[in-house]
Parts: C-alpha cells; structure tokens; sequence
C-alpha cells in the first residue's frame, strides 16, 4: 500500500470548493480584524483628541472666569473647582465665590460652567432669591445676601438701607455693606466721606451715559467694578487688567472692549462701594444725604 506522497502531483486529489471556503474564511477574517483594529483606533483616538479638546476649553474658561468674577461680583472672587465629563463631547467646571471680609473668606455659591468642544460654555448656579418676596435677595446654596446698588440715573420703586439693623448687631463683629450714592463720585471724593476705618473692597463703576441708563433701566444690572480700588494705583491696575481680559477670546470681549474705552474717554466715576468695618463706624454713615442705599451683606466674626 503506497501512501500519497508516493503518488504523482496530478494524482493527488484536490478540493477546490474546501480550498475556496477555507480562503473566504481567511480573508473575512482578516477583513474583520482589520475592522476591529481600526474601529479601536478611531475610538481611543476619537477619545484622547476630545479630552484635549475639552482641556484646551476649560484652560481658555480659566484664563477668563475668575476674572470676570472679580470685575462683575461686587467684592467676589472665584476658586477654580473640579471638573468632569458629562457627555462625550462635554465637560462641566465648578467654581467655588468667596467674599472678602476683612481678610477672612466667605463662602458665597457655586458656579458650574458646562461647555463642549466646540466652546457653548453655559453658567449654572448664580442663582437667587428674594425673602421676602420683593425685598432683600440672597445668593444661593448658602443664603448669602446679594450685595445691591441703587444707579443715580434709574428711579426706583423701592431703596433699601439697612442702617438701623446695625443697631442690633454688636460691635465686635465685621460687616459688609453695599453703598450706593445720589449721584457719581471720584475715588478722592468718596474717601472724604467714608471712615479710615472702614475697609474699602469693591467699587460699582459707571460704564454707560446717563441717559443710556435713564433709557435702558436693566443696564444698570450690568455691573462692573474695581476690585482694587483700596490699593495704590488702583485704578490703574483695574484698567490694565480690564483690558487684558477684553482681549481674551471670551463671551464678554466686545462688552469688555467697549468698557475700556469708555473708561479712557471719560473717566472712572463710582455710584458705590462695598465696605467692611464695624458697626458703629457705618451707622456714622447713616446721616449723610449722599449715602441713598445701604445694602447689609454678610455679617461674621473676625479671625
């Protein structure tokens, strides 16, 4: 009995549909290996581009965020906070506002900004409410008064001054509080009046006309102010900064633009401070015509 290796080539027996299907399967196979490869190449790549790309977004959030905090809260600065992902193409970034007491920090919300690759960033969480309805307001999650200004230019229906609270508060204790004044003051003018014992913290900056706030009331909700303004060369600082900021790539560019040249053309002129002191210095404040509103903001021990 002879084995087929003995046989000649042309006798030995071949099955081409086997061979073929053995083929086919070999190139399908390959074919889906391929696929796979590529599909996980894509993904992983498709995943590594868009975390670098929402990582490029929350650097340039950064680069502006905090800043436009200082400029636009009265006496509020802004904690970079964590962030997280939330979709594949969208991340949300937490920012923690603190108040200024004196040099004692207070917590004043949370601000969750949400954007996406493609920038869209949204701001969450600057919420607050009016208790009672109407009246005083206060910056969510933690109740915090919202400090309020009253414009020189816009009337009113109703102007709080919360001098007589300050009565039942005793004298150890720091407060806050929002002034506005009957009309705009320069920075020397407004150191005649308020006390050498009163801190100044933040200073509500006239950024329109007149007769632009006369005309459009909700501008005077547009805040902007100086929170250098107890500092030496103050001024100067907040419109070096100011202008810095306008030249980021921000939602807030072209208003901040227009802002700076504002300022240059005509000067800065306050309607009001944020000051921190003791009570019985800001009750000595109480009888002064200029001072129209007097917004009580957080009240603490000091360290």
């Amino acid at each position: 009995m002879g084995s087929d290796l003995n046989k000649p080539i042309g006798d030995i027996p071949f099955d081409e549909k086997a061979f073929l299907r053995k083929a086919r399967f070999k190139s399908i196979l390959r074919i889906i290996i391929i696929s796979l490869i590529i599909a996980i190449g894509v993904f992983v790549l498709t995943i590594i581009i868009s975390e670098m790309m929402l990582q490029n977004q929350e650097n340039r959030i950064n680069s502006f965020y905090p800043d436009i905090v200082k400029f636009t809260e009265p006496n509020t600065f802004a904690i970079s906070g964590e962030s997280y992902n939330v979709r594949l193409f969208g991340r949300q970034k937490e920012y923690y506002l603190l108040r200024l007491i004196g040099n004692k920090p207070y917590p004043a919300g949370i601000v969750t900004v949400d954007f996406d690759i493609w920038r869209g960033e949204q701001f969450k969480g600057d919420k607050s409410l009016a208790i009672p309805e109407g009246t005083k307001e206060y910056l969510a999650p933690y109740a915090v008064p919202k400090l309020k200004f009253y414009n020189p230019a816009v009337k009113y229906d109703k102007v709080i001054r919360e001098f007589d609270v300050l009565k039942n508060i005793h004298n150890d204790n720091l407060v806050e509080m929002a002034l506005s004044f009957d009309r705009p003051l320069t920075l020397s003018e407004i150191k005649t009046i308020i006390p050498e014992d009163l801190k100044l913290m933040w200073g509500a900056v006239l950024v329109f006309e007149e007769n632009d706030y006369k005309e459009k009331n909700y501008l005077a909700e547009r805040l902007v102010g100086n929170p250098y303004i107890d500092s030496r060369d103050g001024e100067k600082e907040f419109l070096k900064q100011l202008e810095q900021l306008s030249n980021l790539q921000s939602y807030s560019s072209i208003n901040l633009k227009r802002t700076v040249s504002f300022l240059k053309e005509k000067g800065i002129k306050y309607y009001g401070v944020v000051v921190v002191g003791h009570p019985e210095s800001l009750q000595k404040l109480s009888s002064n015509s200029i001072i129209r509103g007097a917004v009580l903001g957080i009240v603490t021990t000091p360290y």
